[in-house]
């Protein structure tokens, strides 16, 4: 079998660093929201089970609640997401490395 064309490999290359930047670079601030998401998750677990609410039950403490359950609905669905770019992303790199 012969191997491939010089032409061929460099438009192989091209064709899949233009899949890269056109899918995973306009994907990649996916990662900064769920590093946020998970912050305010941790912090709102620890607040909310480390301190006492003596002070009694306020909007801030209702919007922190808020914020802490929506963070943590948004958590499961942001990992699969972020593991799905991060595996395509790898994929990618090694098939523009061969």
């Amino acid at each position: 079998m012969e191997r491939p064309s010089k032409n061929w490999q460099d438009a192989r290359r091209a064709a899949l660093e233009r899949a890269r930047r056109t899918v995973i670079d306009p994907l990649t601030p996916l990662h900064t929201v769920y590093f946020v998401a998970c912050v305010c998750y941790l912090v709102g677990l620890v607040r909310f089970q480390f301190f006492d609410p003596s002070a009694g039950f306020t909007w801030i403490t209702a919007t922190q609640l808020l914020i802490v359950a929506i963070a943590g609905a948004v958590v499961p669905i942001l990992t699969g997401s972020v593991l799905t770019l991060h595996l395509a992303n790898r994929k990618l790199q090694r098939l523009v490395a061969e």
